[in-house]
């Protein structure tokens, strides 16, 4: 569905991805794990046509996506969720939602809000609280329901569990999975790794904007040497 063939990409003079190659499959939770500035968040860029590399192809469906702009990208249904949320502290939780579906122009944009809430019931509870007045996992919550307003085909997204408290991130990874079953593949770059490995079918572990391990995610997380470098264990 979606590859990325020995990408190159550069921040000045930064060599940020040293010729990163990897899949997501139709359908599938693959993670993307590594180190502050291992390249992460740069090959998400990548694929939302932030940042254009240097070398190397992107490809969508067989089709190259090097010239598309980050609009054309979310018409493809390539939507990502950044770090940090990043949600309009002003609007309100409904007016961020709406915010996400800009480009739509179908009439399910309703439907597909109480589909939000019901993966969310506190932003119902909190609909027309202004979004800046939300706890951080509760932002967290809204930025993910954003996105899916687009009704992404693929989900990229950025360190869901960065700053929140440990029993919402259980519950944001649960609903990750869901929102999976559902049919939404998603490509996760995230801090914990322990908690990434659980619910992704594969994982791609950078270092230095290399790809230096990759494999199915259960299979990395029962490593000794995988366990020892990247989990803590």
């Amino acid at each position: 569905m979606l590859k990325l063939n020995d990408v190159h990409a550069f921040y000045g003079r930064v060599h940020a991805l040293r010729g990163v190659s990897l899949e997501v499959p139709e359908g599938k939770i693959i993670s993307l794990l590594g180190g502050n500035g291992a390249g992460k968040s740069t090959t998400l860029n990548v694929i939302s046509r932030l940042i254009q590399p240097k070398e190397g192809n992107f490809e969508l469906n067989g089709q190259s996506m090097l010239k598309k702009s980050p609009s054309d990208m979310v018409k493809q249904g390539v939507i990502q969720c950044p770090e940090n949320r990043r949600v309009f502290p002003l609007l309100t939780v409904e007016e961020n939602l709406k915010i996400g579906a800009y480009q739509r122009k179908d009439k399910n944009i309703q439907l597909d809000m109480e589909k939000v809430y019901t993966y969310f019931p506190r932003l119902k509870e909190r609909k027309i609280q202004k979004a800046g007045t939300l706890s951080g996992g509760e932002q967290q919550m809204l930025a993910i329901g954003r996105s899916l307003m687009g009704k992404p085909k693929i989900l990229l997204l950025d360190e869901p569990s960065l700053g929140i408290a440990p029993i919402l991130v259980s519950e944001i990874f649960k609903i990750i999975k869901e929102i999976n079953n559902e049919g939404t593949a998603i490509l996760l770059v995230e801090q914990n790794a322990h908690m990434a490995m659980s619910i992704s079918d594969y994982s791609y572990i950078l270092e230095n904007g290399r790809v230096a391990l990759e494999g199915n995610s259960e299979d990395l997380k029962n490593d000794d040497e995988v366990r020892k470098l990247y989990l803590g264990a």
